[in-house]
Parts: structure tokens; sequence; C-alpha cells
């Protein structure tokens, strides 16, 4: 597994027993990542941001130092260091926006808002990579942009009011899609583990810095969600990047979803959490539209 995330280059494999596994990782990275958000929201509203995501990123990288010792000599030399900055400062910011969102919102709606992601992807693949994207794609953006109203303004709210929670969440996901866009490109040239060491060290030592002007002592139980924020997160990453190097991503994304059920009853059982109807129908419409657009994209290169 570590050389899947040395090589630069996705590899496909049509292997049954290589799919299901890479199956299962994506599945069990979805679980990961809701555990890592609900200890995020159990840790509540007085546990500082940047101090949690000092805990979060600094697992990552105790995740990848093995991989590192074993890799081959200058694996993280670049010459793309303004492209990994970029990278850096996209994933940052949503993650600031997200782990705020997530101690304001319910987890299950939380998961739905950034599902929204291959929304802005194909938004910003116009303007940043140059990309043409077709009236059916146009259609499904538009259509999981209504989702996005339906799941975070209730009938009887007005068009303007929205929560400063899930506007954050939603900036969150604009962010996540310009940070992918740039590991597409970086992807071109780099391989997954420079790329993944990068952003998980350079955000451990800016939140860091951040924890310098405002700290707080935790709790026993919260050190406890602290620490479990940082292994679950670092698990679910590994996994993941895990899973699209061994199989297609065509096979893969549709089980990135499976986290929207973790996250619904992770929500229920914790916090009795219940989506309401236009909440549930809301992100169906989302996840209906990310799904088409995935699978136009696909389309659309195997033809090109």
């Amino acid at each position: 597994m570590r050389n899947l995330l040395i090589k630069p280059t996705i590899i496909a494999h049509s292997e049954a027993g290589v799919i299901r596994r890479a199956i299962l990782l994506a599945v069990f990275a979805g679980f990961a990542f809701t555990l890592s958000f609900a200890c995020i929201k159990a840790l509540g509203k007085e546990v500082p941001v940047q101090q949690v995501m000092l805990f979060r990123m600094s697992f990552g990288v105790f995740v990848l130092l093995p991989i590192l010792m074993r890799a081959p000599k200058g694996i993280l030399k670049t010459r793309r260091p303004l492209d990994h900055l970029y990278r850096v400062l996209a994933g940052f910011t949503s993650m600031i926006l997200v782990y705020w969102a997530a101690t304001r919102m319910p987890l299950s709606v939380l998961t739905a808002t950034q599902f929204m992601m291959p929304l802005f992807v194909t938004v910003f693949s116009v303007p940043l990579l140059k990309e043409s994207v077709g009236w059916r794609r146009t259609a499904a953006t538009l259509v999981g942009f209504g989702g996005v109203v339906l799941m975070v303004h209730p009938a009887e709210a007005g068009i303007f009011d929205i929560d400063v929670a899930y506007g954050a969440a939603i900036a969150a996901a604009l962010f996540y899609a310009l940070a992918v866009i740039a590991m597409r490109q970086l992807g071109k040239t780099e391989p997954a583990i420079r790329t993944t060491f990068y952003f998980s060290a350079v955000t451990a030592v800016a939140s860091g810095v951040g924890c310098l002007f405002e700290w707080v002592n935790p709790m026993p139980y919260q050190w406890l969600l602290l620490i479990g924020t940082g292994i679950a997160g670092g698990l679910g990453q590994f996994a993941m990047v895990a899973a699209y190097k061994m199989a297609p991503a065509s096979v893969v994304a549709p089980f990135d979803y499976v986290q929207l059920i973790w996250a619904t009853l992770i929500g229920f059982m914790i916090w009795v959490e219940i989506p309401t109807l236009e909440a549930f129908t809301g992100a169906v419409v989302v996840i209906a539209a990310g799904l088409y657009i995935f699978r136009r994209e696909a389309s659309v290169r195997q033809k090109n």
C-alpha cells in the first residue's frame, strides 16, 4: 500500500478482490471522517478551532512518517512550491470553516453540504482549468444548487435567512473544490505522498502558531476527543487516498456518499438529530447532481 501513495499516476485494477478492498477502504474512510467530525462536534465551542486542527494535522503527519521513512530518497523534493502553497491555503481555509461549523449544526447536514464540492469544481473548472462544460453538467450543477437551497432554507424561512454556520459550511465546500482543482493540477507531476505531507505539515505548523494566541487547557475527556479527531482523520485520509489508487475513481467515488449514512446514524445515536424532510430531500438532490456530474466527466474524458 505504501507504493500507492508514492507513485504519481493513478493505478487502475480490474481484479475483483482489489476493487472490493478499495470499496471497503472508501467506506471505512467515510466512517473515519464522520467519527472525526463527531469528536469535533462533541468538543463544542470551548476548544479553539486552531487547537483542534493542530491535533488533527499532527496525527496526519504521524500516519505518513512510516511511509516517508521507506520512500525513495528525495521524495519530498518539488519544483512546484507555489502550487503546493495554493493547495495548502485552499485546504486550510476549508478545514477552518468546516471545523467551526461542525459544532454549530447537525452532523448529517454538515456532511451533506460538503458534497457540494463537485458542483463548485464544475463551476471553477471553466476559468481555472480551461475545461468546456456542456449543457448537461451545467443543468446538473443548477439542480444541485437548488438542492442546497432546499437543504439549508426551511420552507418557512426567507431566501436570505441563512444561519451563519450553514454559510460557513458551504464556503468550506467552495474552498474544498479549489483544493481539489489544485490537487488535479499537482497530480500530473507530484506523487500523492508529497502533496499530502506538505499539506499536513504546513497546516499543523500554521495551527500551532495560531495556538500561541489562544489555547485552552483541555479537560481529560477533551484530550481523548482531540486525540480521536487526529487518529480518525489521519486514518480516513490515508484510507481514501489508498482507495483511489487501488481502483478507478468511477468505482470508488459513489461510495464516498456512504459518509452521509454514517453521519445520520452517529448524529441520531449521540445527539438525537433527525434530519428534516427539506434537509433530506435537498441532500438527495445534491448527491444525485454530484454523481451525475462525476459520471458525465468520466464519459467525456473517455471519449476524448
